[in-house]
């Protein structure tokens, strides 16, 4: 089964590989900037936009987070850290809340406790997605269904124009990972397909698809295994996805180079 590597060009399969990965990477990773509590923040990127951002604290590397290199055109507000996995925000357009979704943003581990807005990318790694060859296939599958099992009758109060059962639409989200306990960055992502691309991690030699996604009140880049066949424009993607990406917020500079413990 895939991974989120996966969908960066980054597979490995065992943990001792993935810790190789990291050392490879480690002394060509710049550093973002500093929290106060001492942890530095460093990004690798390969030329085809794959990264992986690696916190660093007084114990070497504590954590390690995939992500890609797409625009920052998502203009998100209220930007606050909920734990060491995921922020939460809200997704503004035109001056208006349009929705509010988790994610683990690349700069997370320097945000604090302070609230933060500005524009970001928004990274969707996908490594099982569903694919339609238009709005009208998907709205007859399965996947647009709102629940899953029997449907049962069609409720009394129900309007004649209204779906039964219900139904999403083809380009509609739900933040998932903020629903019941610890909040996760996870999603449900419906959306069109306007444009995708096959790439090539120069690292490893591996490929994997970025396509353009527009969904509910935004763009979002889904990354893809490479075995996925590049989806062409006006395709209907469906996924349970991964929420990463970046947020346009000053940080310090640290100065302490890769190999350093102190």
């Amino acid at each position: 089964m895939a991974s989120n590597l996966d969908c960066l060009g980054l597979g490995v399969d065992s943990p001792e590989a993935f810790a190789d990965l990291v050392e490879r990477i480690g002394p060509h990773a710049a550093v973002v900037g500093a929290g106060a509590d001492g942890v530095e923040l460093l990004r690798w990127e390969d030329p085809s936009g794959a990264r992986l951002l690696l916190t660093r604290g007084k114990r070497g590397i504590v954590r390690v987070t995939p992500s890609y290199g797409g625009e920052r055109v998502v203009q998100l507000g209220d930007i606050q850290r909920e734990s060491d996995e995921a922020a939460v925000a809200d997704v503004v357009q035109d001056g208006e809340t349009v929705t509010r979704l988790a994610v683990e943003l690349e700069e997370l581990p320097l945000l604090g406790d302070a609230k933060h807005a500005g524009a970001a990318s928004i990274v969707a790694l996908a490594p099982d997605a569903q694919f339609f060859r238009d709005r009208v296939a998907f709205a007859a599958s399965d996947a647009s269904r709102l629940s899953t099992g029997e449907p049962g009758p069609r409720p009394d109060h129900y309007e004649p124009d209204w779906v039964w059962p219900p139904r999403m639409a083809d380009e509609s989200f739900i933040p998932t990972g903020m629903f019941g306990g610890d909040v996760q960055p996870l999603a449900l992502l419906n959306g069109v397909v306007p444009s995708a691309e096959r790439r090539t991690t120069m690292l490893t030699g591996q490929e994997f698809v970025v396509a353009r996604v527009r969904t509910a009140g935004f763009e979002a880049d889904v990354c893809l295994p490479g075995g996925v066949a590049v989806p062409v424009p006006g395709v209907v993607l469906s996924a349970e996805v991964f929420l990463t990406g970046s947020v346009e917020v000053e940080f310090p500079v640290g100065r302490r180079r890769w190999f350093s413990r102190r």
